[in-house]
C-alpha cells in the first residue's frame, strides 16, 4: 500500500473494515443461541476487546497511549453516547427480528450520513451521489428482503435508532477525530463504551466465566474480528476519505453477511439477492470513478 493514494487507502480501509463487521450478526445470533443476553454479549465483547487493546499497547507500543484532553472527551463522547447506544439498539433489534432486517435498518445510516451532511453543509453533496446512494440503497433491499421476519414492533425502532445513532457516530468520528491515531481512538472509544455497558447492563461476569465453548467463541469472534480491527480501520478510512463516500463503502457489509450465511448456515442465495448486490457493487464503482474524475 505504499505508493497508493490516500484516497484509495482510505477505500481498503473501509472496505476491509466492512468485510470484519460483516460477521456482526452471525456471532451475535451464535451468542444468543447459547444464552447470552444482549447486555451480557455487549459488555463481555467491549471488556474483552479494552483488556486486550490496553495490554498490547501497553506492552509494544506504549507511547499510543498517551492522549490530548480534548481527544479524551471526545472519545469518551463517541464511546459512550455514539457506540454503546448503537451497538445497544442493534443487537435489541436483533432479538426481535431477523439478522437480515435488522441489518437493513441499521443500513438506514448511509442516507442518514448523506442527509445530514447536505443538510449542515458539511459535504457538497450532488445529484449524482443522490442517485448512487437511492441505487445501492435499492440493491441493499433486494439483498436482504428474503430474509426479512419481524415479531416485535419494538424492535424495528431499535433498528431504525441503530442506523440513526451510527450515523452520528461515523460523522462526529469524520468531523472531529482528524489528529488521532486511529488505535489511539479505538482504544479510548471501546474503554468508555465498555464503561458504559457495563453501569447500564450490569451484567453478572461469573456467569461469563460459566460460559460454553461455543458462546466464548462467539464473544472471541466479536471481540477481535468485529471489533478492534473494524473500529480502528473505519477511523483511518475516515481520516482520507469523505463521511458519505466512507458510509456507501460499507454496503459490502450486508453482501458479507449473506455470503457468509450461505457458508456456515447452507442458505442459498437467490437471483433477487444475486441483482442486488451487483446494483451496490455497480453503485461503489461509480461512485470511484466520479471520485477519480473529480480530482483528476
Amino acid at each position: 500500500m505504499k505508493h497508493l493514494s490516500s484516497e484509495t487507502k482510505g477505500r481498503i480501509e473501509v472496505i476491509l473494515a466492512s468485510l470484519a463487521f460483516g460477521f456482526l450478526g452471525i456471532f451475535g445470533k451464535f451468542a444468543f443461541e447459547n444464552n447470552v443476553s444482549v447486555g451480557q454479549l455487549l459488555t463481555f465483547r467491549f471488556l474483552l476487546a479494552t483488556l486486550a487493546l490496553w495490554l498490547w499497547l501497553f506492552v509494544f507500543k506504549r507511547h499510543l497511549i498517551k492522549i490530548s484532553k480534548k481527544q479524551l472527551f471526545i472519545t469518551s463522547m463517541l464511546g459512550i453516547f455514539g457506540y454503546a447506544f448503537f451497538s445497544t439498539l442493534y443487537f435489541e433489534a436483533v432479538r426481535g427480528i431477523s439478522v437480515a432486517l435488522a441489518a437493513l435498518l441499521l443500513y438506514t445510516y448511509p442516507i442518514w450520513v448523506t442527509l445530514f451532511s447536505a443538510l449542515f453543509k458539511l459535504e457538497q453533496i450532488t445529484l449524482k451521489d443522490w442517485l448512487i446512494l437511492i441505487t445501492a440503497s435499492t440493491g441493499l433491499v433486494l439483498v436482504l428482503w428474503g430474509n426479512i421476519e419481524a415479531s416485535n414492533l419494538m424492535a424495528l425502532f431499535f433498528g431504525l435508532g441503530s442506523g440513526l445513532f451510527y450515523a452520528l457516530y461515523i460523522l462526529a468520528s469524520g468531523q472531529f477525530q482528524k489528529d488521532i491515531k486511529p488505535i489511539t481512538s479505538t482504544l479510548y472509544v471501546i474503554t468508555f463504551c465498555t464503561i458504559a455497558l457495563a453501569v447500564f447492563h450490569r451484567p453478572d461476569l461469573g456467569h461469563f466465566l460459566s460460559l460454553g465453548q461455543n458462546a466464548l467463541m462467539a464473544v472471541g469472534g466479536l471481540t477481535f474480528i468485529c471489533t478492534i480491527l473494524p473500529l480502528t480501520l473505519i477511523l483511518a478510512g475516515l481520516q482520507k476519505l469523505k463521511s458519505s463516500e466512507a458510509a456507501l463503502l460499507t454496503m459490502i457489509e450486508p453482501i458479507t453477511a449473506v455470503v457468509m450465511a450461505q457458508i456456515i448456515f447452507d442458505e442459498k442465495m437467490n437471483f433477487m439477492q444475486l441483482i442486488g448486490a451487483l446494483l451496490i457493487l455497480s453503485s461503489l464503482s461509480a461512485k470511484a470513478i466520479k471520485v477519480k474524475r473529480y480530482r483528476n
